[in-house]
């Protein structure tokens, strides 16, 4: 299981629309983060034959874990790249892209705060 929840990121973000702890002086626009991750042969396989029974399939939940960092990555670069130094409103988004791949979109609103 992953700790993303209990990690201290870069710069604050928030499900929610504003970010306890600090004011936000202002918009800087919407932002994303996008992967696309494939499962791959082997955890394809071994996923497959788990798929059989009921419960879990740890080997796809780990790729989607993984993908899912990857998006939270981008997304804060991208909040970066604009002048951002928070994040509000953060949401994932996925979908199915042909046999075996997943794309992962995280989005939000970055905003420039200060401590308030």
């Amino acid at each position: 299981m992953s700790d993303i929840a209990s990690e201290v990121l870069p710069i604050p973000c928030s499900t929610a629309f504003d970010l306890p702890g600090y004011r936000i002086e202002r918009q800087v626009g919407l932002c994303w983060g996008v992967v696309v991750r494939s499962v791959g042969v082997a955890k394809g396989f071994t996923g497959s034959l788990r798929a059989f029974k009921a419960g879990e399939v740890t080997q796809y939940t780990a790729v989607l874990e993984e993908a899912r960092r990857h998006a939270l990555d981008r997304l804060i670069e991208h909040a970066k790249q604009l002048g951002g130094n928070g994040i509000a409103g953060v949401r994932f988004d996925s979908s199915e892209i042909g046999t075996n791949m997943s794309e992962i979109l995280a989005y939000g609103t970055a905003v420039v705060v200060s401590p308030g």
